[in-house]
């Protein structure tokens, strides 16, 4: 089946076509979250923005192409919800993840991508949902038991968050973000009640 496309010198792209494209997209994206977290270290803010309007225009070229019915909807949602998320555009990038999931319920990096999403925007009991999930696709990856801890104990469910980042730290003991999250749980569960 040939689509047409609405975007650049591409009048007529095959769903192979899109696949392919999308991947292409979807590598250059993590090579240029590279680069961001680069220049944010060196307090480049030139290169920085330069970065950042090429992941924006990434994004939006993936949104295009989710507009064109076909199979590679999915993927584009995708790619555009990484380099939202990628940029801190938390409340779209969930729009694209969710999108994903509507097409693909399964899709487990979807689900991790938007527990990460729903946490900055402190969306916790939706968290906790996306996170579960995630722990059913990648049971053995700390940072997907991280985020479940860090949604349970903003929903004040402090013995959960205790066991879930406990298994966060077994499974990745150098995770600075977890060592921090269990030494405020511990001290919030060893705090003395009130009176």
């Amino acid at each position: 089946m040939v689509l047409a496309c609405m975007d650049g010198p591409y009048t007529r792209l095959t769903e192979a076509d899109y696949d392919t494209k999308l991947r292409e997209m979807g590598n250059y994206l993590w090579e240029l979250e590279q680069d961001l977290l680069t220049a944010d270290a060196r307090q480049d803010e030139t290169t920085a923005g330069q970065v950042h309007q090429k992941i924006s225009s990434l994004a939006a070229k993936a949104d295009r192409f989710f507009e064109i019915p076909g199979k590679h909807q999915m993927l584009a949602a995708y790619v555009s919800g990484l380099g939202l998320r990628i940029i801190g555009q938390w409340a779209e990038a969930s729009d694209r993840f969710l999108n994903v999931l509507k097409l693909s319920p399964t899709n487990g990096e979807a689900w991790l991508e938007l527990s990460w999403c729903l946490a900055e925007t402190e969306h916790w009991e939706e968290c906790e949902m996306a996170a579960r999930r995630s722990t059913e696709f990648f049971p053995e990856t700390g940072a997907v038991w991280g985020n479940l801890a860090l949604a349970l104990e903003k929903l004040g469910r402090t013995t959960e968050a205790l066991t879930s980042v406990k298994t966060a730290l077994r499974l990745d003991p150098q995770d600075t973000r977890n060592q921090g999250l269990l030494s405020r749980l511990e001290e919030r569960d060893t705090a003395p009640r009130g009176k």
